[in-house]
């Protein structure tokens, strides 16, 4: 079982040390392109639970309006 792991290391490391230093610049615009992503999601999210909070201000709203109007 060490031999398959460690064998599996040292393809990782032989691999890494094969690398051109432009290609290292690749890994990096991954890095930036994976943060905008993110930074995507949490717009989406925010925008999502802005929606609802305005929504839930309006059920409100027509209630106390509703009470309001309504005779007893």
């Amino acid at each position: 079982m060490r031999g398959v792991v460690t064998a599996r290391l040292d393809v990782m490391v032989f691999g890494m040390a094969g690398v051109a230093m432009g290609a290292v610049g690749v890994m990096g615009r991954l890095l930036v392109i994976a943060g905008f992503m993110m930074f995507r999601g949490f717009a989406v999210v925010l925008r999502r639970l802005l929606v609802m909070f305005g929504g839930l201000v309006m059920v409100l709203n027509a209630c106390m309006v509703a009470h309001v109007l309504l005779p007893d």
